[in-house]
């Protein structure tokens, strides 16, 4: 009997960490960002994108994680700015998000980014020459 309810314990751990894992471990996406929404008090920030090479769309919320899942994730305003410049500099470069979740449709989840790797030409602000200033009459 004692086996019985150990061998069950067991399965029922393995099972609990497994859902765990598959539902807040890590993960990474390669996608194009086409576009960001959100001002992160009203309105949840979000990141618009399509797998890189195709047309199927994938939309991350991000939003500050804080201590669980233990991510410690409390720069979205941040990354929401790292994804608006790589929308505007390189909206053709595929761009690896990292995050954890999944997306379900019909339950409105997202995956929650938790950070944005991409080139640095696409990351630098944008410097304007004296040149491009408009003229003051």
């Amino acid at each position: 009997m004692k086996k019985k309810i150990l061998v069950v314990l067991i399965i029922v751990v393995i099972a609990v960490v497994s859902f765990t894992w598959f539902r807040w471990g890590p993960n990474s996406w390669e996608v194009q960002i086409t576009g960001t929404t959100g001002d992160g008090r009203d309105i949840q920030y979000r990141i618009e994108s399509v797998y890189a090479g195709t047309s199927k769309t994938l939309i991350f919320r991000n939003e500050d994680a804080g201590f669980l899942p233990p991510y410690f994730k409390f720069d979205s305003a941040d990354l929401q700015s790292v994804a608006r410049r790589v929308k505007e500099q390189c909206p053709e470069v595929p761009v690896v998000v990292n995050g954890y979740g999944w997306r379900i449709s019909f339950m409105s989840m997202f995956p929650n980014a938790t950070s944005i790797e991409a080139p640095d030409r696409c990351l630098q602000a944008v410097s304007r020459s004296p040149d491009s200033e408009p003229d003051n009459p």
